[in-house]
């Protein structure tokens, strides 16, 4: 009888253990979803780039920036950084606290492919066609002032913006020595944006 007993309070343990377990990992799953952006397939009737953005054609058909030398993007529609930590892709209002002092004014953006759609989800493609501080040494001063403030891949051309040149300073450098020539023919040249890189068909986040 006591063996019996024992028996059953061992089975009524464990049904109370997984019946534990089953409530946490779906509490965690709501919770999960509660942190998650809620992805708002429609672009917005008015589209304001940033006021640290340099001027580009067509920005009402532009989502997405890439700010190469802190290695994050930027959510035009949505007003969002988008940035990695601890192997998990952030979405915050503002920049990633260790780059909080980054100059954005003067610093270099890239302006993406009008198509593309969560870019960061590829990202080892942006990362080895814009490295870190690549425009120091890609693309030459013009006309007396310094590089460009960004790069357009709609229209494959350098942005040059003088009237800012004055004040320019750029909070992030090189932690190590930056080659003086980049090899990969694809540095500084555009993401090719192929299909399952474009955004669903009514916009996207």
């Amino acid at each position: 009888m006591k063996t019996k007993n024992t028996l059953k309070l061992a089975i009524t343990c464990m049904e109370v253990l997984a019946l534990c377990v089953f409530a946490a990992a779906q509490n965690y799953q709501v919770q999960s979803m509660q942190q998650q952006p809620q992805y708002d397939y429609t672009q917005p009737a008015v589209v304001t780039p940033p006021d640290w953005a340099p001027p580009y054609d067509n920005p009402a058909g532009v989502q997405y920036y890439y700010i190469p030398d802190i290695e994050c993007y930027y959510d035009v529609w949505h007003h969002e950084y988008v940035y990695m930590d601890n192997g998990a892709w952030i979405f915050s209002p503002v920049l990633p606290p260790m780059y909080a002092s980054y100059d954005l004014l003067h610093g270099h953006v890239v302006i993406l492919d009008r198509m593309v759609h969560q870019p960061w989800m590829h990202h080892e493609l942006y990362a080895s066609h814009y490295p870190r501080y690549y425009h120091h040494e890609v693309y030459p001063g013009r006309d007396g002032y310094s590089r460009p403030y960004g790069y357009d891949e709609n229209s494959r051309k350098p942005i040059y913006v003088p009237a800012r040149d004055a004040g320019r300073q750029e909070v992030a450098r090189p932690e190590r020595a930056q080659p003086v020539h980049y090899r990969d023919k694809n540095v500084g040249q555009p993401v090719r944006v192929e299909k399952n890189m474009r955004r669903p068909e009514g916009g996207g986040r």
